[in-house]
C-alpha cells in the first residue's frame, strides 16, 4: 500500500510541475511566466518530496529530502517575487529604487 501512495504522490507531483511548465511556456510575457513558478516550488516538489519519503521510509535520506524541500519552499516564493520585481524594473514599470 505503501508503494502505491508514494506512486501517486510522485504522479501528482509531476503533473503539477509538468502543467506549471506548460503554462510559463504559453504564457505571454516573463512577468507572467514568474507567476508559474510558484506552484512548482510550492506544491510541486513537496508533493513529490513526499513521495519519495513514503517510498524510503523514515531515515537520513528522507531528512535530507525535507531539508531541501524546506529551504525550496521557503526561498522559491521569495526568489520568484525578486526576479518579478527585476522584471518590473527593467520593463520600466517600477522605478530604479528600492522601497523605503
Amino acid at each position: 500500500m505503501g508503494h502505491d501512495v508514494a506512486l501517486a504522490l510522485v504522479g501528482l507531483g509531476t503533473a503539477l510541475i509538468v502543467a506549471s511548465a506548460v503554462g510559463a511556456v504559453l504564457a505571454g510575457d516573463a512577468l507572467t511566466r514568474v507567476h508559474f513558478l510558484t506552484p512548482i516550488t510550492s506544491l510541486g516538489a513537496p508533493v513529490v518530496g513526499a513521495g519519495v519519503c513514503v517510498a524510503e521510509g523514515w531515515g537520513l535520506i528522507s531528512g535530507e529530502i525535507i531539508l531541501v524541500l524546506f529551504v525550496l519552499f521557503i526561498s522559491g516564493p521569495v526568489l520568484s517575487a525578486a526576479t518579478g520585481r527585476l522584471i518590473a524594473q527593467q520593463d520600466g514599470l517600477l522605478s530604479e529604487k528600492g522601497p523605503e
